[in-house]
């Protein structure tokens, strides 16, 4: 059994063996912690998976990346990552709750980094634009820009509300790395990472495939039309997705990387994975559900997206925890190897 996390089932416990010369105390795992740990490796292979087809990206056409942000990043979580290893390995420092924590962030922290520069690799694919299309389909479903606009200008007090849920999405992101495993629900923490990257990967390639701006150009709407908030989420999409598309932004800078997806709308699946992953923290339950419904709410206004991004963004994030649950199901009976340890060292 020598380097191999094995199940003991008479306590229902696993262990990492320690080998060496001098043999160590073995820091020791519950199975519910051990499907955790295989979750987090199979995150790591599909985010270097991801990594590679940026790298690949990078390499076949002219964008090029400053450095500086990437290198801060990998640094950060590299940190994380092997101050996780070295609390788990250590039986007199082990704490699971830290160390799985540590892992979270430390994967939050490449995923965002990696993916991102993705969506604005595909983007730049530049196919024909679906704003025409897309707003018919929200006709077509009986949606209509113009009426929820008027409604939110007649009733600006809900911007309250709307605005600091829609602008959440990052923390709402780093809650999920941070208190998930810190109240010990580490398995969930590692399926709401996997789902995460899933849906942002799905959304990426649909998106290059179904490229649009927003909802405020194809309508003709100008800042008069909405004055009582200023829809940054949608700004920052016309600053750099026309840029991309045109081929006149090659240089990305990771602290200027901005949401540049339109359909489906990422924002949309995003509160129905954060509503999940905390959904088994009750106490706050009351809290995340409405808050999220009011991210979803608050998407088409800060995004410009029309609805039927938002209904696909919901879909997305519906099949994303599917398949990160099926995945979870999958490697919760396969090993825990050792040599996964000292290859991420």
């Amino acid at each position: 059994m020598s380097g191999v996390l094995e199940i003991d089932s008479a306590r229902s416990r696993r262990s990492i063996p320690q080998t060496g010369v001098h043999q160590q105390s073995v820091a020791l795992f519950s199975e519910s912690e051990a499907a955790a740990w295989n979750m987090f490796q199979f995150n790591w292979r599909l985010l270097a998976g991801a990594a590679g087809v940026v790298v690949a990206g990078l390499m076949t056409t002219e964008f090029y990346i400053d450095p500086t942000g990437y290198l801060i990043i990998s640094a950060i979580a590299a940190l994380f990552w092997h101050s996780a290893l070295r609390n788990i390995q250590s039986a007199k420092r082990s704490n699971t709750r830290v160390s799985y924590c540590l892992v979270a962030m430390a994967q939050i922290l490449v995923a965002v980094s990696v993916l991102t520069t993705l969506t604005y690799l595909a983007t730049s694919v530049a196919l024909p634009s679906w704003d025409k299309t897309l707003l018919a389909w929200d006709l077509a479903l009986g949606f209509d820009f113009r009426s929820y606009l008027q409604f939110i200008n007649d009733h600006p007090r809900l911007l309250a509300i709307l605005g600091p849920s829609y602008s959440s999405i990052t923390w709402q992101m780093l809650a999920m790395g941070v208190i998930l495993p810190l109240v010990g629900n580490r398995l969930r923490s590692a399926q709401a990472i996997c789902a995460f990257a899933l849906a942002l990967l799905a959304t990426t390639f649909i998106s290059a495939l179904v490229p649009a701006i927003g909802v405020y150009d194809t309508l003709g709407l100008k800042p008069s039309d909405f004055p009582y908030f200023e829809p940054q989420g949608y700004y920052d999409t016309l600053r750099d997705a026309p840029l991309l598309r045109s081929g006149g932004l090659h240089g990305l800078t990771l602290s200027r990387l901005v949401g540049v997806l339109t359909f489906p709308s990422f924002h949309a699946a995003s509160a129905i994975l954060y509503t999940w992953a905390f959904w088994p923290l009750t106490l706050i339950r009351p809290l995340i559900v409405p808050w999220n419904i009011a991210m979803i709410a608050a998407t088409p206004l800060g995004g410009g997206h029309y609805f039927v991004d938002v209904l696909a963004g919901i879909l997305v994030a519906a099949l994303a925890i599917r398949a990160a649950l099926a995945i979870s199901s999958r490697l919760s009976s396969t090993p825990v190897s050792e040599r996964h340890c000292h290859e991420a060292q």
